[in-house]
């Protein structure tokens, strides 16, 4: 169920997407009582974690949609270089479910 994005995040500049989580027939997956996490890390086998989204339910959970964000003061403590990431969904049983992972390629602030 993963899916493959990679983006480019701006140093300084606050980041929001929007994901719609649907099931193999196109149908939203009604994310009630589900938990998400997702961070950013300058490689797999890195023990730091240089970012973490914040991850929320947009409008109802029937609806399957999710926002990750980052604030401009978090995005300015992640190292410009391209870097690692992955978003995580655990299910109300416990199954945890890779939504997204990809590398995230972080462009350096000039204005501070």
């Amino acid at each position: 169920m993963s899916a493959k994005y990679d983006f480019d995040l701006y140093q300084g500049a606050t980041f929001n997407r929007t994901l719609d989580i649907k099931d193999s027939n196109s149908a939203a997956v009604d994310i009630t009582n589900y938990t998400f996490a997702g961070q950013i890390r300058t490689s797999l086998h890195s023990g730091s974690v240089e970012g973490t989204f914040v991850i929320a339910i947009s409008g109802t959970p029937s609806n399957g949609r999710i926002t990750w964000t980052m604030s401009a003061t978090n995005t300015a403590l992640v190292p410009a270089q391209q870097c690692v990431y992955d978003i995580e969904m655990t299910q109300a049983n416990g199954d945890v479910v890779r939504l997204l992972e990809g590398f995230v390629n972080v462009k350096a602030n000039v204005t501070r």
